[in-house]
């Protein structure tokens, strides 16, 4: 957690500007699902039309990130050399378009040929599908942003690490992680799910926030790194993780 309050500010409205992002994105992409005929999805057009789409939130998301950092920099680490983290520009052959284009495909056609398949209606098939790939959609779109922080972090000398903050409602995973605090530059990443390197999920809140001082869990993580200690005595491996799954799960419950 941030130790003054203009950088607690700073994530915060970071926090959410970049869940706005993210809101633009979803209701963006699925206007161009909805509009699609269900029995037309190898027609590449709408892959297109929402890669055309992810591009403009990038920009949106690497710019607020670029100024986040600025922000936040300034008010954690005053007396560090300034650093001008800069966005990427998108281009047309970025790799982040083939990702994106292997997602829409897996969370869209293949998953509505696989419904249809499986005896669903073609229309039905096609609300059944689009929540998936609108998640996937803003995962890509906020990966901009989130490349900014990771590239300037790496980039600073200043800096140490990073906290995973988390937003309203993280899933388990999530909330494991960001239980574990600092994930410090010099360490192996306490940042993988599961198997893979990659962060962050299909419709995952989290963002990361700078560690320029030493580093105090938010209090939302101190919740979970506590269900951890409770939920988790005497287990380890895939047994503490099933627990600590399961009291996340009641705790959000209740």
């Amino acid at each position: 957690m941030a130790s003054t309050p203009a950088g607690r500010a700073a994530s915060t409205t970071h926090r959410l500007a970049q869940g706005r992002v993210s809101a633009r994105v979803v209701a963006d992409v699925l206007g161009i699902w909805q509009a699609l005929d269900p029995l037309r999805l190898t027609d590449p057009a709408w892959t297109g039309h929402v890669l055309a789409a992810l591009a403009r939130y990038r920009d949106d998301s690497a710019e607020l990130a670029a100024n986040y950092y600025r922000d936040f920099r300034r008010a954690e680490a005053p007396a560090a050399a300034a650093v001008s983290p800069h966005p990427a520009a998108a281009g047309t052959s970025s790799p982040w378009r083939n990702r994106a284009l292997t997602s829409l495909r897996v969370t869209g056609t293949r998953a509505v040929a696989r419904l249809i398949l499986g005896g669903w209606d073609p229309a039905r098939a096609l609300d059944k599908a689009g929540p998936g790939v609108a998640a996937a959609s803003f995962r890509h779109a906020l990966a901009a942003g989130r490349d900014v922080v990771d590239s300037a972090l790496r980039a600073d000398p200043a800096a140490s690490g990073w906290l995973r903050v988390t937003d309203a409602d993280p899933c388990w995973f999530c909330a494991m992680l960001a239980s574990r605090g600092a994930v410090y530059l010099n360490q192996g990443s306490a940042s993988t799910r599961g198997d893979t390197d990659e962060p962050y999920h299909d419709g995952c809140g989290c963002q990361a926030e700078p560690v320029f001082r030493t580093a105090v869990l938010p209090e939302p993580s101190q919740r979970f790194a506590a269900l951890w200690e409770t939920s988790t005595a005497g287990l380890s491996g895939k047994d503490a993780r099933n627990a600590f799954r399961r009291a996340h799960a009641a705790a959000r419950r209740g």
